[in-house]
């Protein structure tokens, strides 16, 4: 392939990266759109099959994600909460806003719940991220759910539920995207590979109750990230714990990274944490 080949490809795996942010900042059906057209742009024809396997899965994932149900689940109680800070007087637990909130609030504990009969799937359901996601979505959903019927009841002022909606629909705009942001993240490092372009994947969750918190695959190796609690030696920064894997498996050492007193550095984590 030539290098002006290579440079159009990276570009298209940039523009799949902006895509796979845009979805994380902010989950909807036009950013999932988008993501959608970013893989679709992608040459097939000159891909391995291991790699235009996994574009395809990506695909299938992002277009369950746009087909969504949680969508006008979500939009309902957009629509109905604004409904009843307009207009609150009145307002009984038999309001529009309490069906809505609690409707998108049992689905995301539907999610999370999921049961699966093949043992292996129900084990790794049990530890995935995505899981995860819709657990703390539905918790969320829990809070917004109190705070709603104390406004409704006088006990409660605008700016709690207000605060209290806002952390649930954000909640639930990562999860319903998490699955197919997660495979997209595949298909770009994939896609890097295949055509050889020095690959420089984004972050990826890992497992639950591991000790690795995400993961991003760097050139021929993976990169392990856990950020480490402050010691009780006085350190109150804490540290970034790194390991690298090698292609064939090989684990280096683990090393840590001090946070100390760099505001840019522990903002970085922060973000970290939270698009994970």
């Amino acid at each position: 392939m030539s290098s002006t080949d290579r440079a159009s490809l990276y570009a298209l795996i940039t523009a799949g990266q902006s895509a796979v942010r845009a979805a994380e900042d902010y989950g909807a059906p036009d950013t999932v759109r988008g993501l959608d057209k970013a893989l679709c742009d992608f040459p097939m024809t000159d891909m391995d099959e291991n790699a235009s396997r996994v574009l395809y899965g990506a695909l299938r994932a992002v277009a369950l994600a746009e087909d969504a149900e949680e969508w006008t689940l979500l939009s309902d109680v957009e629509h109905q909460v604004s409904r009843f800070l307009i207009k609150p007087d009145g307002a009984t637990l038999e309001h529009p806003s309490v069906r809505a909130v609690v409707l998108l609030t049992s689905q995301c504990e539907s999610r999370y719940s999921e049961h699966f009969e093949d043992p292996i799937k129900r084990r790794t359901w049990s530890t995935s991220p995505e899981r995860r996601a819709w657990q703390r979505a539905y918790l969320f959903g829990l809070e917004a759910l109190g705070e709603l019927t104390s406004a409704i009841r006088g006990s409660a002022n605008g700016r709690a539920l207000d605060k209290a909606m806002t952390a649930f629909l954000a909640a639930v705009r990562r999860a319903i995207p998490y699955a197919a942001l997660y495979e997209a993240r595949r298909a770009l490092v994939k896609a890097a590979r295949t055509y050889g372009v020095f690959v420089i994947g984004m972050r990826q969750p890992m497992p639950v109750n591991g000790r690795w918190e995400w993961a991003r695959r760097i050139g021929s190796a993976t990169y392990l990230f856990e950020v480490e609690l402050p010691h009780m030696d006085g350190d109150p920064y804490g540290a970034v714990a790194v390991r690298r894997i090698a292609e064939d498996g090989t684990a280096a050492p683990v090393r840590y990274v001090p946070l100390g007193p760099d505001e840019k550095r522990r903002r970085a984590v922060t973000e970290a944490q939270f698009r994970i």
